[in-house]
Parts: C-alpha cells; sequence; structure tokens
C-alpha cells in the first residue's frame, strides 16, 4: 500500500514539475536596458499600441529613420555597440551614425522582425536602428513570443498587424526572423505580399529544440529527467498554447510554394539548437539555404558576424 502510495506520488510530482517546467519555459523574459533606453527614441524607436477594435491590440516598437535624421544632420553622432560573450574571447557589433552615411533617399518599405524566444525583443531595436539606417526603411520590432499574455509561439495579434501594414499602405514589404519567430514570419508570409523573407537559425522543430536548450542549460536535470520527459513538456506547451501542430510544421510550410517573393535561410553547421541539418528535407527551389560555419544559436541570432551583417544588406538591396 505505501508503495502504491509512493508510486502515485511520484506521478503527481512529476506532473506537477512538468507544469511548472512549461510556465519557467513560457514565462515573459527578463527586460532589457534602462528606463532611458527604453523612453529613448533615438535608441529604441516609438512603443506604438495599435488596435483594430477595442479588444484586439499589438504592441510594438517602430523605428524610422526620420526619428534621429535631424540630430545627425546637426552635426552629432550617434555609436552603437553590443557584445555577445564568446567562450574566448567577445564578438562586438559597431556602428556610428553620422550625417555622412545617411541613407541617400528615405524609402517607402518597411521591415518587420520577428525575434527569437526567451528574449525582450527591446534587444531587437539596436539591430533595427541599425539596419533602418542603411537602408532607409521603417522596421518594426515585434514581440518575442513569450512576451504576449498568452504563449502561442508569436502567432498572436497577426492580424492586428496586417491591418496596421495594410491602413499604412506599405507595399515593400520585407521580414527578418530569428528562430522561434521564424513561426510567426512564415504564417505572415503566407497571409501578406511579402518581397523578401530572411529567416536565421529558424526553429524547425520545438520539441528537438526545447530538448537540445535543456542539455546545454541544465545537463544534469534534463539527464535526470530524460528526453521523453522534455518531449511530454513540449506537448503541455503546445497543448496549451492552442496553436495547430500545421502552424508548427515550418519545413511542412516552407515546402509548399512560400508566399514571399524570395525565401532566404541561413543555418549554422555548430547550432545544436536549429542545427543545419536539420534543413537537408526541404526542397523548394524558391527558397535558398546557407550554411554559415561554426556560428552558435546565439550568434546566429544577433547578426554578430560581420559577414552576416553584409550578405544580409546586400539581399534587402537586391
Amino acid at each position: 500500500m505505501r508503495l502504491y502510495i509512493l508510486i502515485i506520488s511520484l506521478v503527481i510530482f512529476l506532473s506537477g514539475c512538468q507544469s511548472y517546467i512549461a510556465y519557467q519555459i513560457t514565462k515573459p523574459p527578463e527586460k532589457f536596458g534602462s528606463t532611458i533606453y527604453q523612453n529613448s527614441i533615438f535608441a529604441s524607436g516609438t512603443q506604438i499600441q495599435y488596435c483594430d477594435s477595442e479588444d484586439n491590440c499589438l504592441d510594438f516598437r517602430f523605428i524610422s529613420p526620420k526619428d534621429i535624421e535631424s540630430y545627425l544632420l546637426d552635426g552629432n553622432t550617434l555609436s552603437l555597440s553590443f557584445i555577445v560573450g564568446g567562450s574566448t574571447e567577445d564578438d562586438v557589433f559597431e556602428y556610428q551614425f553620422t550625417s555622412d552615411n545617411l541613407p541617400s533617399n528615405s524609402s517607402s518599405g518597411l521591415l518587420i522582425i520577428f525575434p527569437g524566444y526567451g528574449v525582450d525583443s527591446l534587444i531587437y531595436t539596436m539591430q533595427a536602428r541599425w539596419l533602418s539606417h542603411i537602408t532607409g526603411k521603417n522596421v518594426i520590432v515585434m514581440p518575442a513570443s513569450n512576451q504576449y499574455d498568452k504563449f502561442r509561439f508569436g502567432l498572436n495579434s497577426l492580424d492586428v498587424l496586417i491591418n496596421y501594414v495594410n491602413k499604412e499602405n506599405y507595399t515593400d514589404i520585407s521580414l527578418i526572423s530569428y528562430s522561434m519567430g521564424a513561426i510567426a514570419g512564415v504564417e505572415l508570409a503566407s497571409k501578406l505580399n511579402i518581397s523578401k523573407h530572411i529567416l536565421y537559425a529558424p526553429m524547425i522543430n520545438f520539441e528537438a529544440a526545447l530538448n537540445t536548450i535543456a542539455n546545454l542549460s541544465h545537463p544534469i536535470y534534463s539527464k535526470l529527467l530524460g528526453d521523453d520527459y522534455i518531449n511530454e513538456v513540449a506537448v503541455k506547451i503546445i497543448e496549451k498554447s492552442e496553436v495547430p501542430l500545421t502552424k508548427l510544421a515550418i519545413l511542412s510550410n516552407l515546402n509548399k510554394t512560400p508566399h514571399a517573393r524570395q525565401t532566404y535561410i541561413f543555418s549554422s553547421n555548430a547550432d545544436k539548437v536549429s542545427p543545419y541539418n536539420g534543413l537537408l528535407t526541404l526542397n523548394n527551389p524558391k527558397v535558398s539555404i546557407y550554411e554559415v560555419k561554426d556560428l552558435n544559436h546565439i550568434k546566429m541570432v544577433s547578426l554578430i558576424s560581420k559577414q552576416q551583417r553584409n550578405v544580409l544588406l546586400s539581399l534587402l538591396d537586391g
């Protein structure tokens, strides 16, 4: 009888543990940046709340080249510096904004950035400011997938975003999707006329990615619990999100004719979360896949490589 009670107690404990782990995975990330940074239009753009009805709203960051144009034309400069820690040395993404490198023409185009999972999307406003300045386009930074009231893999409020884009009459629209952000990016590309969709380290299998993250961040606990246990946590998260599995099947959706006129995927052989070899079953001549050497997942989604940034700019310009 005691053994029976112990087994029941263990099952209840493990089930509760799964719910706890699921919550820890989907809870909002830590805030990025100081209040000064968050409120600085120069640094992080404008916080916009757009509603297409009283109870259907979307909060996003809007970055425009016009935000800093007059400041730079007065002879001032701005500096961007972003550091990603490495095992041997830090990698740095630096750029200086001056009147000499202002875009020659302000474009009517729009870039939409879908951040990856687990970070405050505010961190991507640095990238957005750089992209806006170089390309002359307006940039929208969407919330990360776990920054909404309910975790739905970033698919929340896409209808509101579409309403906003159509209302502003944008015609030249490109997407940049990182990791889990690829789910929302691929979905949006099926609903809007997208010129280019550029994906970095797309998360093609949520269960496999979750197991890898668990093994990398908590190797002792993940080994103790086992892959099957983490897979059950992944199933709980998917069920609670109420997102159909077809929406998470990025490879299957990309194997269909993409709605973006041009689709590019960058993946690294050193990225254990979104490995390059996972894309080898992708068979669509309208999707171009590029293998990046020796960059882990964090470096892939941070654009820390100068070569990555140069290729991105050439794709957006082409």
